[in-house]
């Protein structure tokens, strides 16, 4: 069974609930690399190409206004077909968010109706099931988790900064958390993954380091706050990194002692 495939992570772990999708879309990035024999997936993912080949659906951009006010994507069953409307082509993220969402209809919901149309309205917030399983299938298969998992060790590790303590403070509602994220991890996500910042924080929301008692990577509290301007501007200007984690450095925190600070 496909929900069965194991995701190759050693640290992160898809949210309870979210772990069944997050195996169909690892499994179907797997389906693409290996058709096209390819050592390892590539970033960003190039949704659009992959769709038509090798998954062998039909793709294309189109005026899509005939299907209703604000319909950004359209999925046809029966037809194997993708459609998205042209007007969210310069918006890369929206469009390939909206593209893979479309791919999620077609392959989880191919007996659920023969057509789909995503509309402006419909995200994360969205209190439709479907379209909830759609974004969540389109946010894995975007950001798979073992990619996740290796760009997160990666900045880590570039940064000499300690990967269990600076986990751990991940997961905190600290300005030391909020730096990490707003300096280091979701530039470097949005960047190599082709997402919008909204994709990403949503993602690592739903994103759990594997301890006693899970919680999410990206605390809830902050999913609001960090898609907009910081309000502890200069307390985050303050922050050094010292014995490789984040500290806030005030009046009377003693000079870093290393060469790199």
């Amino acid at each position: 069974m496909v929900g069965s495939v194991k995701l190759p992570t050693r640290v992160f772990d898809p949210s309870y609930g979210r772990r069944v999708i997050e195996r169909r879309a690892w499994n179907c990035l797997e389906r693409c690399r290996n058709a096209l024999g390819l050592g390892q997936i590539q970033l960003p993912i190039p949704v659009e190409q992959w769709i038509e080949s090798p998954l062998g659906f039909h793709f294309g951009f189109a005026d899509l206004s005939y299907l209703g006010e604000g319909v950004l994507g359209a999925t046809f069953i029966r037809e194997r077909e993708i459609l998205i409307d042209e007007q969210v082509i310069d918006h890369d993220g929206r469009c390939r968010f909206t593209c893979a969402h479309e791919l999620g209809h077609m392959l989880l919901h191919q007996k659920v109706r023969p057509e789909f149309h995503e509309t402006s309205d419909l995200g994360p917030g969205s209190d439709d099931m479907i379209e909830r399983e759609a974004d969540r299938f389109a946010a894995a298969f975007l950001m798979p988790l073992p990619l996740v998992e290796a760009e997160v060790i990666k900045v880590f590790d570039e940064c000499r900064m300690d990967r269990v303590r600076c986990t751990w403070e991940l997961m905190q509602t600290t300005r030391e958390s909020e730096w990490m994220w707003r300096k280091l991890l979701l530039p470097m996500l949005t960047r190599r993954f082709g997402v919008s910042l909204s994709t990403a924080i949503n993602r690592c929301n739903d994103i759990e380091p594997r301890i006693p008692s899970p919680r999410p990577l990206l605390p809830a509290e902050f999913v609001e706050s960090l898609l907009h301007r910081s309000v502890r501007g200069d307390e985050l200007d303050a922050i050094r990194l010292r014995d490789g984690v984040p500290q806030y450095a005030d009046l009377f925190t003693p000079a870093s002692s290393d060469p790199e600070q």
